[in-house]
């Protein structure tokens, strides 16, 4: 038995879709070439892989469980792709991040393929802080941002690349909850898990003070380590350090934060920028390994 591409994917929109007709839209084919496709899926595996729910199909369990194979083939195939697809076009991308999400896929990934694959290519690299990155967005200094964002303040144009929770970390051992002000450990005063901190130790009437505004991820674990105060980071950061963390009733539930990919505010794309941004999300999904992004 062998599975074609084509057909794992028509599965797979259709999943996402809920649609035949959607489907065919999304894939640029038929209805009937749609329904032949999943019609040979079927076949193959004899098994019932879709349902007539109301208007629309859904999958069986088997197709669930096939689909959960398909997108594994269809990511490794479509990575593959873009992988040995030759560069035929150049010219300059801005790329804008946060330290965090710097360090693996961009600077270990994305910046040393385009220098292998091509000269014309000139990709630029800037670190700084989301609301920063925000900003050159939106006056086109940058073309494209690896950034976070609060759940609710996800847009619809943002690309998800990744999920985490927020806590509150520091030494262990070392009861800040009991101490008259809280010490935050923060990157600056445009920091984006300070600013989120102190807005929510002031909404639960907890007393708290900067004490220290650090430059770079390092310097915070460090400081963290040696007890210096309490900082909000990403649980994905806790658990390769002896750091632990403190949350409700002692502290204020932290939100959720996604990782995101975002292009300039004026909506100007080009096939470059499509090239980096999809080099971008595909690197973050083998290589993303829960740092902090700041």
């Amino acid at each position: 038995m062998k599975f074609d591409i084509d057909s794992l994917r028509t599965l797979q929109t259709l999943a996402d879709t809920g649609s035949v007709q959607a489907t065919a839209d999304h894939l640029h084919l038929s209805k009937s070439a749609v329904s032949w496709k999943l019609k040979r899926l079927q076949e193959r595996t004899g098994c019932t892989l879709v349902r007539r729910e109301g208007r629309g199909l859904r999958l069986t369990d088997d197709g669930h469980e096939l689909l959960t194979y398909g997108r594994q083939i269809i990511g490794a195939h479509d990575a593959a792709v873009r992988r040995f697809t030759p560069i035929d076009t150049g010219g300059t991308v801005r790329v804008g991040a946060t330290e965090g999400a710097s360090a693996t896929p961009l600077l270990d990934t994305v910046a040393p393929w385009f220098r292998r694959h091509s000269a014309d290519v000139d990709l630029k690299i800037s670190l700084e802080q989301p609301a920063t990155l925000d900003e050159w967005l939106a006056d086109g200094r940058i073309d494209l941002a690896v950034t976070m964002a609060l759940e609710p303040d996800i847009t619809p144009e943002d690309v998800v690349l990744d999920r985490d929770d927020l806590v509150w970390a520091h030494s262990p051992g070392v009861d800040f909850v009991a101490a008259p002000r809280l010490p935050l450990i923060t990157w600056g005063p445009r920091c984006f898990f300070g600013t989120l901190a102190s807005r929510l130790l002031t909404d639960a009437d907890i007393d708290h003070t900067v004490s220290y505004e650090l430059p770079t991820i390092a310097a915070v674990r460090t400081a963290l380590t040696n007890g210096a105060g309490i900082a909000l980071l990403n649980r994905g950061v806790i658990a390769a350090t002896d750091l632990t963390t403190t949350g409700p009733p002692a502290l204020p539930e932290a939100p959720g934060v996604a990782y995101v990919l975002r292009r300039r505010h004026d909506g100007e794309r080009n096939a470059l920028h499509d090239l980096v941004a999809d080099q971008i999300q595909t690197s973050f999904r083998p290589h993303y390994n829960g740092a902090t992004h700041r």
